[in-house]
C-alpha cells in the first residue's frame, strides 16, 4: 500500500500516454509529481470547483517552474474528475494540457 499522511486514502496518478506526446515531463518529473498527489487527500481535491470555469487548482510545489522551463502542473476539477494538468508558461502565453486522472 502506497503512504499516505492522511489515513485510509491515497491518490495516485493514471498518466495519458496520448497527451504526454504533447508536452514533456521527465521521469523526473513524474516521479515528484506522483509523490505530491500521493500526500493530497480525496477531501483537499472535493474542495476544487470546475477547472474550466472559475481556473481553481492545487499547484504542484514539488515542480520547480525556473528549472523546467515554465512548466506547471496542477490538480483541477474537470467535468467531475480529478486530473492533473501540465503547462508551460512564459512571455504571457500558456498552453495547458491534461495529462493523468487521480483516482483513489
Amino acid at each position: 500500500m502506497l503512504d499516505s499522511k492522511y489515513s485510509g486514502e491515497c491518490m495516485r496518478v493514471i498518466w495519458d500516454e496520448e497527451a504526454l506526446g504533447y508536452i514533456y515531463l521527465s521521469e523526473e518529473v513524474k516521479r515528484k509529481v506522483e509523490e505530491w498527489v500521493k500526500s493530497l487527500s480525496k477531501k483537499e481535491l472535493e474542495k476544487l470547483k470546475e477547472y474550466e470555469e472559475t481556473g481553481d487548482a492545487i499547484i504542484c510545489p514539488t515542480v520547480d517552474f525556473d528549472s523546467e522551463g515554465g512548466l506547471v502542473v496542477k490538480a483541477v476539477k474537470h467535468n467531475g474528475e480529478f486530473m492533473l494538468i501540465a503547462g508551460v508558461h512564459g512571455c504571457g502565453f500558456g498552453e495547458e494540457y491534461y495529462v493523468g486522472i487521480l483516482i483513489e
